[in-house]
């Protein structure tokens, strides 16, 4: 024992001359710590397994282990490696390693010197450490010796203050200890303040200014599986003391930073929330007059390449909100068409059918069916959709073309009759609006017989409409026979023409 003694004193004293010559970084501290000792699970793993006792639940809880108070003592080694000793009082009912008790509680206490083994340096809030200490255990009669190597985390706080939390495994190397887990967290403290380091006044030597190297830099955005260039792609260059330069690639998927003087740089952009790769520009590139940069994404889904056509007036519409549904992945995405050209972009997973329809004030939209199912991505990046509009104006008639009927009936054929979906879509876009629905015929048989088929059909819509939620009183079911043709019935192409279904805006 007096031998183990020594050689703590001496190890402590080597290492303390070692940290003088080695100008240690963290300061000595001192602190206070509560901590529980485990011997049963550690008797329970030595009897059978660490496996064993985990599988069966069989590691002691909290409430049954023997707690204490201690003391700590730590210096700074180096920016990664501190000193720590400890000493450790507690009131306990000490499990012999025979497996049983010793009978009553008396008073524990062990001494332990070590180093944790630091990832991280105090500069960092949180860090993780291996440790590694030598104990002496002493209980009534008993006392021995065990090895703990362990892990813990420290908290550093305002630089000088830190929580420490650890878990060790006391291995004895006694017959008389037992082995023993040993948890703690505690609290400690400078006890000594960092003598400010002398500045040393150089006096300032002439300096010769080099000629300022100014270069553009051109950068490349292209798709990682096709190769193609992406436009609308937001890029970043990064620069020296936090200076920060945005922009927006072209239709040709490059965007250029004019002007730049030399220093070092990154670049990297985002497209749809994915960042592409990322690029670094050194001082020497400057060079070169222009600077070209490639960087690439990778984003596995489909781009839908929308324009919304508005088809009253046959020109690009805008401001026109688009809703795209996964009918695959039940998901949906809402883009919103672009003023001037009508565009709109929206990415589409793959493996998915589609459904595509506008949604914009006194405006029908046409629904699309899109399905990238079958097409492969590193052939494939853009899908191409023309989502065509039509004004819905007060007092405005709109024939609707795909409503079908049974020959010579008023029984809606509507697995075929897909305006019917584009017409209720319509009415919930647009809660206010009352319409009604027209029925027309061409010239074949009589016009009694035409008069009564085309209201039965016109009633047959309103209907139908009803049952998907649509409130009567804000439809009205009109025929008018064949009294308004569109073109002449004297071809059976023209008769198919005039036996139609219409909606007209009535508010």
């Amino acid at each position: 024992m007096k031998h183990f003694i020594l050689s703590i004193f001496f190890l402590q004293a080597v290492i303390a001359l070692q940290a003088q010559s080695l100008k240690p970084i963290k300061q000595p501290s001192i602190g206070l710590h509560f901590f529980y000792n485990d011997v049963e699970t550690a008797q329970r793993i030595k009897a059978s397994s660490l496996n064993d006792v985990l599988k069966n639940g069989n590691w002691n809880t909290a409430n049954n282990m023997q707690g204490g108070f201690g003391l700590d003592y730590l210096q700074g080694l180096t920016s990664n490696i501190d000193l720590i000793g400890t000493f450790n009082a507690s009131w306990a009912d000490y499990l012999q390693p025979s497996g049983s008790y010793f009978g009553s509680s008396h008073f524990l206490m062990d001494v332990s010197a070590g180093a944790h083994f630091k990832l991280l340096s105090d500069k960092y809030f949180v860090s993780p450490f291996l440790l590694f200490k030598a104990n002496y255990q002493k209980y009534q009669t008993f006392n021995g010796l065990s090895l703990a190597p362990g892990v813990g985390l420290q908290f550093t706080l305002f630089k000088e203050s830190y929580v420490l939390t650890t878990i060790e495994y006391r291995a004895s190397l006694s017959s008389t200890i037992s082995n023993q887990f040993y948890y703690s967290v505690g609290f400690a403290t400078n006890i000594g303040n960092k003598k400010p380091k002398p500045v040393k006044v150089v006096p300032p030597q002439p300096v010769k200014e080099a000629p300022k190297l100014i270069s553009d830099i051109k950068i490349m955005v292209s798709d990682e599986a096709t190769g193609q260039a992406l436009p609308y792609t937001e890029v970043t260059l990064n620069g020296p003391e936090g200076k920060k330069l945005s922009g927006t690639t072209d239709a040709n998927g490059q965007v250029v930073f004019n002007q730049l003087t030399a220093a070092d740089y990154t670049v990297q952009g985002i497209l749809n929330n994915i960042n592409t790769t990322s690029q670094s520009i050194s001082k020497a590139d400057f060079e070169s007059k222009t600077i070209n940069v490639n960087i690439s994404h990778n984003d596995p889904r489909f781009t839908l390449s929308g324009v919304v056509i508005n088809k009253t007036r046959n020109l690009p519409e805008g401001g026109a909100e688009i809703n795209v549904s996964n009918l695959t992945k039940h998901s949906l995405t809402t883009k919103l068409s672009k003023a001037g050209d009508g565009t709109f972009l929206a990415q589409m997973e793959a493996g998915s059918d589609f459904t595509v329809v506008g949604k914009k004030a006194d405006y029908i939209s046409n629904i699309e069916k899109v399905s990238t199912k079958g097409l492969n991505r590193s052939a494939t990046l853009y899908v191409k959709l023309e989502l065509g509009i039509e004004e819905a104006k007060v007092g405005q008639s709109i024939v609707l073309n795909n409503i079908y009927f049974e020959t010579g009936k008023a029984l809606i054929k509507a697995d075929y009759s897909t305006d019917l979906d584009k017409l209720i879509q319509f009415l919930n876009d647009n809660p206010a609006t009352r319409l009604e629905i027209q029925g027309h015929t061409d010239n074949t048989g009589s016009v009694k017989l035409n008069n009564k088929l085309s209201q039965a059909r016109a009633e047959s819509v309103v209907k139908y409409l009803n049952i998907k939620g649509i409130s009567m009183s804000r439809l009205t079911a009109k025929g008018y026979g064949q009294t308004q043709p569109l073109v002449t019935n004297t071809t059976e192409a023209g008769r198919q023409q005039n036996r139609r279904v219409e909606m007209k805006v009535i508010q």
